[in-house]
């Protein structure tokens, strides 16, 4: 498993991002802005805004995204926490002691880009992600 951050902003994402990115001597590996998901309704306002953006340092990769017009950012919510695994089943497991006295923000499902992936509060008010692998996914 690995361990990922990623961020939550106001909407400056892919401006915090490529700054991130330049001072870090990172690569932009992923861009997704909120008007190309084809799942989910997007109000005009947001469309431009940063669905998830990645970038990629020699020691870790730094994940983002812009929160929908009407949520507020705060910190303490603007960042969440992302663990990567390579195994279905550890995921799983993994995701059923989070979610045992938490607050599910999205159920752990397939996506179309991973196998399982989930958000989830913990009971100590830990935002976190729980996910399959990505490394193989290409826009």
């Amino acid at each position: 498993m690995n361990l990922k951050v990623h961020l939550v902003f106001a909407g400056t994402c892919e401006e915090a991002l490529n700054f991130y990115n330049e001072t870090l001597n990172g690569k932009v590996d992923f861009l997704f802005r909120k008007k190309e998901d084809k799942d989910n309704e997007v109000a005009d306002c947001d469309k431009e805004k940063i669905s998830h953006m990645v970038v990629k340092t020699e020691h870790f990769d730094l994940a983002g995204e812009d929160a929908n017009n009407g949520e507020k950012v705060v910190v303490g919510n603007n960042n969440k926490l992302v663990l990567s695994f390579y195994d279905l089943d550890r995921c799983k497991k993994v995701w059923a002691t989070f979610e045992k006295n938490g607050t599910v923000t999205m159920p752990l499902q397939k996506t179309f880009f991973c196998e399982a992936m989930g958000e989830v509060t913990d009971k100590y008010g830990i935002s976190w992600i729980i996910m399959m692998n990505d490394d193989d996914y290409s826009a």
